[in-house]
């Protein structure tokens, strides 16, 4: 849910390679489709089937150790989300700038005014091309277009913390079905903003996965006994279904638009993926800075608010969701996008066995029936057609 867009989404809009041409494009955006070079194996198993089946996981995870970091305490005794969301962007950042940093020589070219070393300098490790290093680092992070990144750091800050309400007040399983409207909402945006067609399966994909998901909120709605063992699980935190519910759509909305945006401003600029993602995380402190502020004691400190109630539960749920940043960047360059579709199913099931061993989550007809609608329109979306998908490539972001 959240990838190193790190990242991302954490769950975003690929983009199309057409020709030849574009391989170069992408391979200096740091981004390279599956088909163009040989896939790496791990004792004998190919590396794109790994970081699928460690995706899953992950983003099973996620939804189990957020929702259970939530509701099994009272929520005077809850964490912060806020926090939550600027230490995820705090790590993932870091980790993009050391990454930035690695690859800063293969990825920005030489020019006639990059200065001239000593033969002395030529090692990798001589402060004399550090220093050179870090100054080419600082000029692409601060580029004239840098500030493009503003619009979409917003919203994968507010989808963030909206992530978190849902989690709270939705059931693992139904979270996870339900977030899967961000494909529905970032295939509008496509349309709307980049003019990408859909191919009438996918269409047909689209009308199926609002049916399933829609099915799946009426179990929830009318589950009673859930929200009873719930309460009784989880020392009487309370969940209420329509705020949950809510808030995975503004979620989804706010991931599709960040997501169709990125793409524009990838699609349209040779800045290696990885300055982007600095670009992102640090545009992204600011507005995950103001509710932390908004909503501080006034008798207590900023650093002391910061951090109350933040246990291991929490430090968890921030190291997985860095954790998918980097299992999204292996996705990006040794799988396809039709392979992503069946790792998002493989970890709505995980997420639904789960929740019925761990959260006594009561097994539902409509469940059942709403979840397989949801599978069958994620499977038929990603298949492939006559027009292009609106995904080929997803980014390290925010998922």
């Amino acid at each position: 849910m959240s990838q190193l867009a790190l990242p991302v989404h954490h769950e975003n809009l690929a983009l199309n390679p057409k020709d030849d041409h574009d391989d170069i494009e992408f391979e200096e955006l740091g981004l390279l489709p599956a088909d163009v070079s040989p896939v790496p194996s791990l004792r004998g198993i190919p590396l794109k089937y790994i970081s699928l089946v460690t995706l899953a996981v992950q983003n099973s995870l996620l939804t189990l150790i957020m929702h259970y970091s939530r509701v099994s305490i009272p929520p005077s005794q809850s964490y912060s989300a806020p926090t939550a969301v600027l230490l995820n962007e705090l790590l993932k950042g870091s980790i993009s700038l050391a990454i930035a940093f690695a690859r800063i020589n293969r990825s920005t070219p030489y020019t006639s005014d990059t200065p001239q070393l000593p033969l002395t300098a030529s090692r990798s490790w001589h402060p004399a091309k550090i220093l050179l290093r870090i100054r080419r680092l600082g000029r692409e992070v601060f580029s004239p277009d840098c500030w493009k990144l503003s619009i979409p750091a917003i919203l994968y800050v507010i989808q963030n913390n909206l992530q978190y309400v849902a989690a709270t007040n939705l059931e693992a399983a139904t979270f996870q079905v339900s977030y899967q409207m961000k494909i529905l909402s970032t295939a509008a945006f496509s349309v709307l903003l980049l003019r990408k067609q859909l191919s009438a399966s996918q269409w047909l994909a689209l009308l199926f996965l609002a049916i399933g998901v829609g099915v799946v909120q009426i179990q929830t709605g009318v589950s009673d006994t859930s929200k009873i063992a719930s309460s009784l699980l989880f020392r009487g935190a309370s969940m209420n279904a329509l705020k949950g519910f809510l808030a995975v759509v503004a979620a989804c909305f706010t991931s599709g638009l960040a997501g169709v945006y990125f793409e524009m401003v990838l699609k349209n600029s040779q800045t290696d993926l990885w300055i982007r993602n600095v670009q992102l995380s640090a545009f992204s402190l600011l507005p995950a800075l103001v509710p932390i502020v908004l909503t501080r004691p006034s008798e207590t400190g900023l650093i002391s608010s910061l951090f109350a109630n933040f246990g291991a539960w929490a430090w968890a749920t921030v190291a997985i969701q860095v954790f998918g940043g980097l299992v999204t960047a292996m996705v990006i360059k040794y799988s396809d996008n039709i392979l992503k579709g069946f790792a998002t199913s493989l970890s709505i099931v995980i997420s639904f066995l789960a929740s019925v061993a761990l959260f006594d989550f009561q097994i539902t007809f409509t469940f059942i029936l709403g979840s397989v609608i949801v599978l069958i329109a994620t499977w038929l979306y990603n298949q492939p057609g006559r027009n292009p998908s609106p995904s080929r490539l997803t980014y390290v972001g925010k998922n």
